[in-house]
């Protein structure tokens, strides 16, 4: 799997774009075709490979170093890809980790919940804090608040696939 995501990673990045945004087109067509129980169960799964692909890359993926490496300071990665391009490389590879949980995460909430997008974008942000705290106190890489934040916006982009299917809901029942 880490040969997977490394062939992934050092594709181009125009490569990488259009896949990503097939993954969520895929994604988004699946489940407007998918209907009630059928579509919950997809998003469940997804929703569970998504967070243990998370997990694997971001904790069981690494060494464990000998300190606490830490960077508080936000969009400082920005400020360090001007000298260091493959910075944004970076960034976009943490929005996509966490793409998937936002894609499936909305659909596997119960109907009860009325705040679906919100929800699952609250979710993403403690799942990233969790995921960034142990990697500090288990010395695995760099504790970034610059990942908190890519990896929710990563959820918030995926989450914008259940606004989608809210829209071509309405749309299709107003046809009728």
């Amino acid at each position: 799997m880490r040969s997977l995501f490394h062939d992934f990673y050092v594709q181009p990045m125009n490569t990488v774009y259009i896949e990503t945004v097939a993954m969520y087109l895929i994604w988004t067509v699946a489940m407007l075709l998918l209907r009630g129980k059928a579509r919950k169960i997809v998003s469940i799964a997804g929703l569970c490979m998504a967070a243990a692909l998370i997990i694997a890359f971001t904790l069981f993926g690494r060494k464990s170093g000998n300190n606490h490496d830490i960077s508080l300071i936000p969009f400082i990665s920005f400020v360090n890809a001007k000298v260091q391009p493959e910075f944004y490389r970076s960034m976009f590879m943490n929005v996509l980790l966490f793409m998937p949980f936002g894609l499936s995460m909305p659909f596997a909430l119960p109907n009860r919940f009325k705040h679906k997008a919100l929800l699952s974008i609250f979710f993403g942000a403690i799942l990233s804090m969790t995921v960034e705290a142990c990697q500090y106190i288990f010395f695995l890489g760099r504790c970034e608040t610059d990942d908190v934040i890519m990896n929710t916006l990563g959820v918030a982009i995926g989450v914008t696939s259940l606004l989608i299917f809210r829209i071509v809901i309405k749309i299709k029942l107003a046809k009728k």
